[in-house]
């Protein structure tokens, strides 16, 4: 897509999505094949007629719901299947599949989690997309990600396909925006102007204590984007070693610093319940990924909110806009019985091969832009307020996912400047070394930033 339209215009009109154009994705011809590039037929009869029942985990009631649709609609089909959606809290959720998974345990799918994906596929813990539910081919061309290596483990197979891509997004409640005098004019594009129109939401009580803060967000989160908008990226060119100790990253770490101790404009209490400050009227604006409209759509149908594209230092686009992360769906059970992982994988064939399901369960409804290239002109995607609002912002995501041990420790250190360490020389040099020592701990972390389309623009020989 030609970036026309100057900052600005491009946050506050529903630009149409039919002109994105998301990195290394191609429009194939032969409209009428199924989304996975294998259609799916209904069978005669599956499992040869005989009764077998799987288990599907998920830990949101809010997508449990259409997946119990999914459910329903396949035993329709075949009414010798029973399919449990099975809902586990997060906290015991992964430690339980890792132990029951190899011991030949577990459920026969789960939802999955990007950040998982090294450990999962370390640990051979996700059975490979046979050949008859989806063509690699086909999904490297069509679909968002598989090109860049974004859904591949080490050996390059693939286990998944993404429900959708996510960037991050400021997120406004309109009526504590209004209530400060604010208007569409006052919509910030650069960093300055965003710690300024913070100050503005601030609310206190008598005693001078944060009750509304104007600004809150998820600290690992604004530091990556944040580094990658300078035109840093996160790691080395062979994704062996962090860069941490240099200005783009102090810079980011500054910005969080002035925000909390000269604007006072940030509270770390009301920072601790994260997205759920925006409903709960605590925090004014809230920097998150795009799938927390998702959450504001299902549990705060009453809220006035609107959502733009989060600043940048100069208020541009370029270098680049902050990360394209993916959500992604059903996995199978690698150690389950033949008959078990062939319904199993079935049944995901029937949903991911139904381009209804791909944009509005997977997509629109969890705030997400539909991971399938074919389907990024519906009018039911240009329509959508929150995917057309990412649509001038797609260009420049930098695809990758972070490593679980690095997000936790880009966390630590925006919390040490939260808390008021003040050398951030000391802190960027410290965390650079315990990021470092923790990715000696693995050979392989699927790092792939550098395939952004618009590497030329990034810092050059870094």
């Amino acid at each position: 897509m030609a970036y026309e339209l100057n900052r600005r215009q491009a946050i506050l009109t529903s630009a149409a999505l039919g002109a994105l154009t998301l990195p290394q994705i191609a429009i194939a011809a032969g409209h009428g094949q199924a989304a996975t590039g294998v259609p799916y037929e209904k069978k005669d009869q599956i499992n040869d007629g005989a009764p077998i029942k799987l288990e599907y985990w998920e830990w949101s009631g809010q997508r449990a719901d259409y997946q119990r649709k999914w459910a329903e609609a396949y035993m329709a089909m075949y009414p010798n299947v029973e399919i449990e959606i099975v809902l586990q809290p997060w906290d015991s959720y992964w430690p339980s599949l890792i132990t029951n998974v190899p011991a030949g345990a577990g459920p026969a799918m789960w939802h999955m989690h990007a950040s998982k994906q090294t450990e999962f596929c370390g640990g051979d813990l996700m059975d490979p997309i046979p050949q008859s539910a989806a063509d690699p081919a086909y999904l490297a061309e069509n679909w968002i990600g598989f090109a860049e290596g974004a859904m591949a483990c080490g050996s390059g197979s693939i286990h998944t396909v993404p429900m959708g891509a996510m960037m991050p997004l400021l997120f406004v409640n309109l009526d504590k925006w209004e209530a400060a005098g604010l208007t569409e004019a006052d919509v910030p594009t650069t960093w300055e102007e965003l710690r300024a129109v913070a100050v503005r939401l601030t609310e206190r009580d008598a005693r001078d204590r944060i009750t509304v803060a104007g600004l809150s967000m998820d600290g690992q989160e604004w530091l990556q984007n944040a580094v990658y908008q300078q035109g840093r990226y996160l790691f080395n060119e062979d994704g062996t070693k962090v860069q941490v100790d240099n200005p783009e990253y102090r810079a980011a770490l500054k910005f969080i610093q002035d925000l909390v101790h000269t604007d006072k404009a940030l509270d770390n209490e009301i920072a601790s319940t994260r997205f759920e400050a925006l409903p709960a009227g605590q925090t004014a604006m809230y920097i998150g990924f795009s799938w927390i409209a998702g959450f504001l759509r299902a549990n705060a149908p009453d809220m006035r909110w609107s959502a733009f594209l989060l600043p940048t230092p100069d208020g541009e686009l370029p270098p680049a806009y902050g990360n394209i992360r993916f959500a992604i769906e059903a996995v199978v059970n690698p150690y389950a019985d033949d008959a078990t992982k062939a319904v199993a994988w079935d049944f995901w064939h029937f949903n991911y091969s139904r381009e209804d399901v791909i944009v509005e369960d997977l997509a629109l409804f969890n705030g997400f832009l539909p991971p399938y290239a074919k389907v990024l002109d519906d009018g039911r995607v240009t329509e959508d307020p929150i995917a057309a609002t990412m649509a001038p912002a797609g260009q420049f995501g930098v695809i990758n996912d972070l490593p679980n041990v690095i997000r936790d420790e880009q966390l630590e250190l925006v919390t040490a400047i939260v808390l008021g360490q003040v050398d951030l020389d000391q802190l960027l040099a410290d965390s650079e070394a315990a990021q470092n020592s923790l990715l000696s701990e693995r050979d392989d972390w699927n790092i792939i930033e550098r395939n952004y389309a618009n590497h030329d623009l990034m810092i050059a020989d870094q």
